[in-house]
């Protein structure tokens, strides 16, 4: 970038400049990623560029008590059991999952939701590096029994009492979690990041309340813990990427381009030349793989599909590490 470039940037934006990971990352260490949906937009950038690595199988946790939850989950040896599933609009449920974990019976969608589980928990237990998205603090109790539920599933709305949850409750969710993942997976580095996504569910006060308190409660973690690092994807978002068109049409969630920019901050932060070099061999065979031939059997259309077969096997010999299927 020459001067002219930057002068005119930093004098158009708030420039965020975030600190450098304490260690680098590399291509080939697998991630692990959970949290809000901000959460999984990151894996698919991630495993977009053929990089190993790993999502939370209970699907999309925005709030610290069901994160803590599902961590504890992945962790033990305890099997889901049938009596906590239960039957709404014509399917089985459990509220710690998504609602694409849902069956017609009781019985096979137990045994699936276990099988993720443990599926779930081997791609934890070879991770070196999990990253943890934070997206609200506003939970729902359910009025029954009182506890807090990481999915409603359009149940109805007296099922549940919704609060805001307090600075120490949230703090010492996350830094359970924290410490639980440290005694499990001894070496394991965490990288902390705020979602960026606008959760206009809440008030605009309540968003921002939401999000400081998650904010404060990040901050406290990684003075404390030094095997955590915060990423400002929020503030990159909030600062350099206001505008709206760095949303998607809901005017919620970064868009696609968003995402990608600021992933790409992040792998710089990284600070690994290895992860560089590999990034710019992966865009360049994404791009080829995810072209579309107007006419795929025609001679030139062969010949591209065959060139591209070459590069992937070229690309793989030299990072056996990526998942291109």
């Amino acid at each position: 970038m020459d001067d002219l470039t930057r002068r005119f940037l930093t004098g158009s934006i708030t420039p965020v400049d975030p600190a450098p990971l304490p260690l680098p990352i590399r291509p080939e260490e697998p991630l692990f990623f959970a949290g809000s949906c901000f959460a999984e937009n990151l894996y698919r950038f991630w495993r977009g560029h053929f990089l190993p690595a790993g999502l939370s199988p209970f699907g999309n946790t925005y709030n610290p008590l069901s994160l803590l939850e599902t961590f504890r989950r992945l962790f033990s040896d305890k099997p889901i059991r049938e009596e906590e599933l239960f039957f709404h609009q014509g399917l089985w449920r459990h509220s710690l999952f998504d609602t694409f974990c849902t069956g017609p019976e009781k019985g096979p969608l137990r045994e699936e939701l276990n099988s993720l589980i443990r599926s779930g928990r081997e791609q934890l237990k070879n991770s070196r590096i999990l990253v943890l998205t934070a997206g609200t603090a506003f939970v729902y109790r359910e009025t029954a029994g009182g506890g807090v539920v990481n999915n409603c599933h359009k149940r109805p709305g007296g099922d549940f009492v919704r609060e805001c949850l307090r600075f120490g409750e949230i703090r010492d969710a996350l830094g359970e979690l924290c410490a639980l993942a440290c005694r499990e997976i001894p070496g394991i580095r965490i990288i902390l990041t705020l979602s960026p996504v606008r959760h206009l569910r809440d008030s605009p006060e309540e968003n921002s309340l939401s999000k400081a308190l998650l904010r404060c409660a990040l901050a406290e973690i990684c003075r404390d813990r030094e095997e955590c690092v915060y990423f400002p994807s929020y503030e990159i978002m909030m600062d350099e990427l206001r505008d709206y068109r760095w949303y998607a049409d809901d005017l919620s969630h970064p868009s696609d381009r968003a995402v990608e920019y600021i992933m790409s901050r992040f792998c710089g932060a990284a600070e690994s030349r290895e992860l560089k070099d590999y990034l710019k061999e992966a865009e360049k065979l994404r791009k080829k793989r995810n072209h579309r031939l107007r006419f795929p059997d025609s001679p030139e259309g062969r010949r591209f599909e065959k060139r591209v077969t070459m590069e992937s096997e070229a690309f793989l010999k030299r990072f056996p590490f990526a998942g291109l299927n």
